[in-house]
């Protein structure tokens, strides 16, 4: 008879056992597992078994509940299921294993932050090395490459800022970088974020998200968008047609001719009201400033040209003696309004061309450049900048109050005495009022505004108004400089420092030929001018009387004269508020 039968047959009567019988056990019969109890058993064995790996994971720090777990049949009753213990195995129930950490919202927008800080170093809290490892290292290495470039490559960043080229791919470069790290941060949400949850909750660490994506792309943006404007800005403005950069640092000196025109919205035509050259020394950057009086009468012209065959006495009218059209300020328009009277070149205004080759002549300096700023461009680049403190003086200056023939009218406004922190107009007038003070007072003024905006514009203030100063500058400023010429040139003053020196041929320069003793703008001597800026770069005194040609006088005009300084003043304390301003004509110099 089978098992199956003996267990299926009811139990007799039993026969008490005799003496040699062995006792018996009585051993509970095997009752057959259902679908509930066999799918319970599965359960518990899966548990028992993913256990340690489960631990393991979690020490790891690595989120089960995102990972599919696979687990074959499992057999109920065979080998594993139905063995009975063995000796010295525990009994009971396998112990289940700790239970699955689910990651929170928060914990997931935590790793994401991380690497919002630190590209790469979310995968790395998520175990994921081989991925966040390569991004944290090409991180790090770019910072230190950034920090090398700024203290030791100092020339290489004033190249890159002054080279449209490079600009063009740093703004490439830039915006890439912030693409990458954008990537980054997304992808670490995407496989830190819990599955499951609510829509809510969803919602809002997509807004963290997106918000710390925007923490990464405005910097990233803001760079490129400067970038751009800067490439901008030297394609507009240094356009070239002057002196090559490498031609221009082979001479001993850059001369620039620096002009504010009187263009306005208020103004017909065009007239030079301010008119400077900025002598550059090209090994030690002391710079020295020629101003020259926007009423300079008998302007002279190089022998043969159209315009001294024209006027051959000096730029004037006899029938007009006194008319404004003849002046020093006028040489601009009256090219534009005669064709043919002006050099063809170097530049295609033949306003611009006329003006430099009389400054040029007169001042026996060749120009290299020029560099023109209207009024209106000049207000707004004040403004651009957050205005300009100076030492207005000890009384109200007059905003207007002269109309363009010279009639005294009542002023718009005045600004007020002192220490003021002016605004772009306001710095305009100060530049140019001339209600109740002379041309010169006012050219005294300019210079002093000059050191102002030199002293108090730093080149963060620049960068911080970067955009705005762009825009002013492609729009009001015009120069035939080329992009090439800039790195070296800003190098050279940064360097050296800004060392600035003044001389002014007004009134107030002492000028022995002459028979009060001093320079005369209504007829000027060519040749004593000429001699005074050979002076200057030489730093020898402005003139003397036993080193300067005289002019033919009779006895009776000579006047003894007062000799000049034989040191210069510093300009920036002749503008400060204690001192009063020296003699304009007098040499002035400040180093920044």
């Amino acid at each position: 008879m089978g098992a199956s039968e003996r267990r299926g047959r009811r139990p007799g009567p039993q026969r008490p056992p005799g003496p040699d019988a062995r006792p018996t056990v009585a051993m509970p019969r095997p009752v057959p597992a259902g679908p509930v109890e066999q799918t319970a058993a599965t359960e518990e064995i899966r548990r028992t078994s993913s256990a340690p790996t489960t631990t393991a994971a979690a020490e790891a720090g690595v989120d089960v509940a995102d990972e599919p777990t696979t687990a074959g049949p499992t057999r109920v009753g065979g080998a594993a299921g139905g063995r009975r213990p063995t000796s010295g195995a525990r009994s009971g129930p396998p112990a289940a294993g700790p239970p699955r950490r689910r990651r929170s919202l928060g914990a997931a927008l935590g790793i994401t932050a991380a690497s919002t800080v630190a590209p790469g170093s979310g995968h790395l809290i998520l175990g994921r090395r081989r991925t966040g490892l390569p991004i944290l290292i090409t991180y790090v290495l770019a910072i230190v490459a950034l920090v090398l470039l700024a203290f030791l490559g100092r020339s290489a960043l004033i190249e890159s800022a002054l080279s449209a080229r490079v600009l063009a791919a740093v703004a490439v470069v830039v915006l890439a970088a912030a693409l990458g790290w954008i990537v980054v941060i997304v992808r670490t949400w995407a496989l830190a974020r819990p599955p499951g949850l609510p829509a809510g909750r969803k919602l809002l660490g997509t807004v963290v998200v997106i918000a710390l994506c925007l923490v990464v792309a405005a910097p990233f943006g803001f760079a490129a968008n400067l970038a751009n404007s800067q490439r901008n800005l030297l394609n507009e403005l240094f356009k070239g047609g002057g002196t090559s950069a490498a031609e221009a640092f082979n001479k001993p000196r850059i001369n620039v001719l620096m002009i504010g025109s009187d263009a306005g919205p208020d103004r017909t035509g065009t007239r030079t009201d301010t008119m400077m050259v900025a002598s550059v020394d090209t090994r030690t950057a002391r710079t020295i400033l020629f101003s020259l009086p926007r009423n300079v009468q008998r302007a002279q012209f190089p022998p043969g040209s159209p315009m001294a065959e024209k006027f051959p006495t000096g730029f004037r009218d006899p029938r007009e003696p006194l008319s404004g059209n003849y002046l020093l300020n006028a040489v601009y328009a009256y090219a534009h309004e005669t064709p043919g009277v002006a050099p063809p070149g170097p530049t295609d205004d033949p306003g611009i061309n006329l003006l430099m080759q009389t400054v040029t002549y007169m001042l026996g300096l060749p120009l290299d450049y020029f560099l023109e700023v209207d009024m209106e461009g000049f207000s707004a680049l004040i403004d651009a900048l957050g205005g300009v403190t100076v030492d207005v003086g000890p009384v109200p200056l007059p905003i207007g109050g002269v109309l363009p023939n010279g009639a005294h009218v009542r002023p718009d406004g005045y600004i007020p005495p002192g220490v003021q922190q002016l605004s772009g107009e306001q710095a305009l007038w100060f530049a140019r009022s001339r209600r109740d003070s002379s041309d010169y007072d006012r050219m005294g003024r300019q210079r002093c505004l000059i050191q102002a905006v030199l002293d108090q514009k730093s080149p963060a203030s620049l960068l911080s108004n970067f955009q705005s100063v762009a825009r002013v500058a492609t729009q009001n400023i015009h120069t035939n400089m080329p992009q090439d010429l800039l790195p070296p040139l800003v190098e050279l003053l940064s360097d050296n420092g800004v060392n600035l020196s003044s001389v002014t041929f007004d009134p107030s320069l002492p000028d022995p030929s002459e028979r009060d003793g001093r320079f005369n703008p209504g007829d000027p001597d060519v040749r004593f001018m000429q001699q005074v800026v050979t002076s200057s770069i030489e730093g020898r005194p402005l003139a003397t009387p036993s080193t300067t040609a005289s002019r033919s006088r009779t006895d009776s005009d000579t006047a003894t004269t007062t000799p000049p300084p034989d040191s210069p003043v510093s300009l920036a304390s002749s503008c400060s508020a204690s001192d009063s301003p020296p003699p304009s004509g007098a040499a002035a110099t400040t180093t920044r």
